[in-house]
């Protein structure tokens, strides 16, 4: 009786250690905290890459929380996060998928805004995605990809020109052409070189004697443009005496249109006397008429003496 009594506890005391172990391993080797409390959260991104569940959320770089599950809804990937309801996130906060190790390791980083309004606690977050080396090593790929295309194509067009035979020989001919082109070029430039030179030298001299003529003719210019200067200004002095005399001649004008029109002068009287006026014309008709008598006739005086 005693024996199976010692198998019976030790078998007890076995199974005892063994909640034991398997209690701290739960909440001790797995980081938990029998008395921490956890809210969800929503968090909705284009893309997660490698993020896988249990990865780490981190608020400002501490771990307050995880990834529960990963989901697709349409076309974006909707992540459920546990994180501990003494922590609060602010609305304008940073969320991103973010890059952990060389391997592609992935986190929740969430960097903590000032604002002073939250989010409750099941509310959807749009967050970011921040490329690793996993996406960098697929642009590297895409890269050598498109460079063995380029080099195929450049390959190509290589064998088509210059490794073408054809080509080769064109070319060839196009280069002897050129050396003759070249040759009659130099041909040319030695035979009309002594020309060049001539007339080079003429148009000096040509220039020499324009520069010369120009040196003679500039003195009388000046001085002509000098005298017709003083010409104007003559002009205009004759100018200016000439509106006096016609002012004058106004002013006089004037007077004698009043002496006229006055009777109180011997000019008003005699041309406001109609009488007066026929007599003068009488006389003035018959001294004609003796004047040309005369100049036709001549003047006799006869003298009698007594």
């Amino acid at each position: 009786m005693k024996k199976y009594s010692a198998l019976y506890f030790s078998v007890g005391l076995v199974v005892i250690l063994a909640l034991i172990i398997l209690v701290f391993g739960i909440f001790f080797l797995n980081e938990k905290d029998p008395r921490e409390t956890f809210n969800t959260y929503y968090l909705r991104f284009t893309q997660v890459s490698t993020l896988v569940l249990d990865d780490p959320v981190k608020v400002n770089g501490v771990k307050l929380g995880k990834v529960e599950s990963i989901d697709l809804a349409g076309h974006r990937v909707v992540v459920t996060i546990r994180l501990r309801t003494d922590v609060k996130i602010p609305k304008d906060s940073e969320i991103r998928v973010q890059n952990i190790g060389i391997m592609g390791e992935r986190q929740i980083g969430m960097i903590l805004g000032d604002s002073t309004s939250y989010f409750a606690p099941g509310d959807t977050i749009t967050g970011q995605f921040d490329a690793g080396i996993a996406e960098a090593l697929g642009l590297v790929g895409e890269v050598c990809d498109s460079t063995k295309v380029l080099l195929e194509s450049v390959k190509q067009a290589l064998n088509q020109t210059i490794v073408n035979p054809e080509f080769q020989e064109r070319f060839r001919t196009l280069l002897v052409k050129a050396e003759k082109l070249e040759d009659r070029v130099l041909v040319m430039l030695n035979t009309a070189d002594p020309q060049l030179r001539k007339s080079l030298e003429g148009l000096n001299q040509v220039t020499v004697k324009v520069n010369n003529l120009i040196d003679g003719v500039k003195p009388p210019i000046d001085n002509m443009f000098a005298n017709t200067e003083k010409v104007m200004g003559n002009a205009d002095k004759l100018l200016g005496e000439l509106e006096e005399v016609t002012s004058h001649l106004d002013e006089l004008v004037v007077k004698v249109q009043k002496k006229i029109e006055s009777k109180d002068n011997t000019v008003g009287i005699l041309l406001n006397d109609r009488t007066l006026h026929d007599d003068l014309v009488k006389t003035v008709h018959s001294a004609d008429s003796l004047v040309r008598i005369i100049l036709q006739d001549g003047l006799d005086i006869n003298v009698d003496f007594f």
